[in-house]
């Protein structure tokens, strides 16, 4: 047996008006249409509902029946009423994570237009290094992430590329081997600390290589005397520029940091990646990702390469 939800709407508006012919001028319906649905109803329930007279009276039964219509009458326009919400951005949330790169070139921009438009939605949004962005939206802590690609994307996440950038191997004059560095780095970089995002490079990551494939450059961990890993862009610039070390520094930012010069020479001094959003593939996103989604497209149109996907 199943009520249906014209039945349980007649019943209700019958009560509420005490008076079948009232009920069917505001439902705009015929009289014999409202009293046929609520004879449908007795009989599907085997129960009297109403007490017909003037006026019109519920039943115990037809009471019980009352209170569940009231009941789906407000949870149908709660429902409404949230759905308008969301549309408008009210019950969203952006869930975000971009790069330092990312952040400090495009994030201001981006996210106070993103705001400007959509008021009412929440932002949860976190500055985090490119790798840790890639797993953290394979693993749903993040429902988009804006930062370069790995090599080998995971195979669930979908990706939409906007520019490309090539991360350059820098040191400071600060630094007590600056003219060596630059002058000789073969012979230099065995005893140079690079200091880097455990996340920033894939040639640190080991992979396998088909038997026939092109030799890739040597693993950095290799290459360098040590590794200081500092997750922090601010703090890894801070300790560069006091001649701790060398850094890989976007192209895009290069020119915006004074004292820093390239490291030429070296296979591994400058590495190519896309950068873009990505995410789950299979997830459909929320409302408030797809509106960041086409403020990115609009901000990067133009200048941007063609969308790639995987």
């Amino acid at each position: 047996m199943r009520i249906e939800r014209n039945e349980i709407q007649v019943l209700n508006v019958v009560v509420e008006e005490g008076s079948f012919s009232r009920a069917a001028e505001r439902l705009n319906l015929s009289q014999s249409a409202v009293s046929q649905a609520i004879a449908n109803l007795e009989h599907k329930l085997d129960a009297p509902l109403l007490i017909r007279g003037a006026p019109t009276k519920p039943t115990e039964a037809g009471l019980r029946l009352f209170s569940f219509a009231q009941t789906v009458e407000h949870e149908e326009a709660n429902a409404l009423e949230d759905l308008a919400r969301i549309k408008s951005g009210a019950l969203t949330t952006l869930n975000l994570a971009i790069n330092s790169m990312v952040n400090r070139l495009h994030g201001r921009e981006l996210l106070l237009t993103f705001c400007a438009r959509n008021p009412l939605t929440s932002l949860k949004l976190d500055v985090a290094p490119s790798r840790e962005i890639v797993r953290g939206v394979a693993e749903d802590r993040w429902e988009l992430g804006f930062g370069p690609f790995e090599r080998r994307m995971p195979g669930q996440l979908k990706t939409h590329a906007f520019f490309t950038e090539q991360r350059t191997l820098v040191v400071h004059r600060n630094h007590p081997a600056y003219a060596a560095l630059r002058r000789t780095p073969a012979q230099c970089l065995g005893e140079a600390t690079l200091l880097t995002s455990y996340l920033d490079d894939a040639a640190q990551r080991p992979a396998q290589r088909p038997p026939h494939a092109p030799q890739r450059p040597p693993r950095l961990r290799n290459v360098f005397g040590s590794v200081w890993e500092i997750s922090n862009f601010s703090l890894r610039i801070a300790l560069c520029e006091a001649g701790m070390g060398v850094t890989y520094v976007s192209d895009r930012m290069l020119d915006s940091l004074d004292g820093f010069t390239r490291i030429d020479g070296p296979a591994f001094a400058n590495i190519h990646r896309r950068v873009g959003l990505y995410y789950k593939k299979h997830k459909p996103l929320s409302e408030a990702a797809k509106r960041f989604a086409a403020i990115c497209r609009d901000y990067f149109r133009g200048s941007a390469p063609q969308a790639a996907k995987n």
